[in-house]
């Protein structure tokens, strides 16, 4: 039998699609951020290309502007603290660096009801066959003006170095730890969502949402080795965007099985004006966004803890005579564990990776947040 790779032309196409993604924050003090980037093809060797020097705005209907700025130069446009008018429409407008100019529909603002509570539990998932953290969100409006709802997190995680020095190193010098920033034993990662979570209540008498699923965590995963922590953010949607970010959740996460729902095409809102024929992707809304935090610590979770596959020895080596606090070992891949007193003392050492949390990721700075 003879066997023929199958690459259809829309495959090795090198289309690059402009994708604007975020919400034109309108409450209090809002600040937006919108993601302008482009697709990826299935050949793409890059996690993603941002879209670089383009000029970002939001605008009123009666004209007002309000600019966006890309200050990490990542495609990420932010907009200083706004209070937008909720009885204004908005659009926003992305011209990008080679002229090309594209708008969204205008939208009209919608207000977010507070989110009444983030809640977990640690079950026993069926499918997985182990315990398993389930994050939900609860949320309703007295109103019932709401009824559509979308809701991502920003997950911060608590992780640890696998020895824990009280000594720090600079250049040749060796000194005792005695501020935070100096010791590399905890570190925190930040990571964004990248499912897309929905709810409606339009079923329902009342505009409730109950115990919808936002995260799952089996057991033993290393996010909750420590301390784990996520700040859910709600959006009020109306019911043309619902529908959009249903189809995108269709497409992206229910595709696979037997009887899932076939792929089909994603129309936003967002229209190219330079060309009108440019397939642009993404949705823009209105509305201000409510917010609320959880903590789970791994104490709360008895028998969890991940069980790295870590190689780290200690060795151990001859302190200097004339300058014990002084570091002249060759190998840049050791660095001081701790100090053993004797005659003559020696200095434990081990791998760099062992001993700074940052080669797992994060940084060594503790958030503000952070209780």
């Amino acid at each position: 039998m003879c066997r023929k790779v199958y690459e259809p032309p829309e495959i090795k196409a090198s289309n690059h699609f402009l994708a604007i993604d975020g919400v034109i924050n309108t409450g209090l003090n809002g600040v937006t951020t919108l993601s302008v980037s482009r697709s990826l093809n299935l050949l793409d060797t890059v996690p993603n290309i941002p879209e670089l020097n383009a000029q970002v705005s939001i605008v009123s209907a009666n004209g007002s502007i309000y600019p966006l700025v890309d200050t990490g130069s990542n495609g990420n446009y932010v907009s200083a603290s706004l209070n937008l008018d909720n009885s204004q429409k908005y659009q926003v407008s992305v011209t990008t660096s080679d002229g090309a100019k594209y708008l969204s529909d205008l939208v009209t603002p919608k207000i977010s009801p507070p989110i009444d509570s983030v809640t977990w539990v640690d079950v026993l998932d069926p499918v997985a066959g182990t315990d398993a953290v389930k994050i939900f969100v609860n949320a309703h409006d007295p109103t019932n003006n709401t009824r559509y709802y979308r809701w991502d997190y920003v997950e911060t995680y608590m992780h640890q170095s696998y020895y824990q020095s009280f000594w720090f190193r600079v250049g040749t010098t060796i000194a005792p730890i005695d501020n935070p920033s100096q010791s590399t034993f905890n570190c925190w990662s930040t990571d964004n969502s990248n499912s897309i979570i929905l709810g409606t209540s339009i079923a329902l008498s009342s505009d409730v949402i109950s115990q919808t699923l936002v995260a799952s965590f089996a057991k033993d995963d290393p996010k909750m080795d420590v301390r784990y922590s996520t700040l859910v953010r709600q959006y009020p949607l109306d019911q043309e965007a619902y529908n959009y970010w249903l189809t995108v959740q269709k497409n992206s996460q229910s595709l696979g099985g037997l009887f899932d729902l076939q792929p089909s095409q994603i129309r936003g809102n967002i229209h190219g004006v330079t060309n009108p024929n440019d397939i642009v992707l993404g949705y823009i809304s209105a509305s201000s966004v409510q917010e609320a935090r959880i903590f789970i610590d791994n104490h709360n979770l008895p028998g969890w803890k991940s069980n790295p596959d870590v190689n780290c020895p200690i060795k151990i080596i001859d302190t200097d005579p004339l300058n014990t606090l002084y570091w002249n070992y060759a190998d840049t891949a050791y660095d001081v564990y701790y100090f053993n007193s004797g005659s003559p003392p020696t200095i434990n050492i081990a791998f760099k990776n062992c001993l700074d949390c940052r080669y797992q990721g994060g940084t060594n700075i503790q958030p503000p947040f952070w209780q």
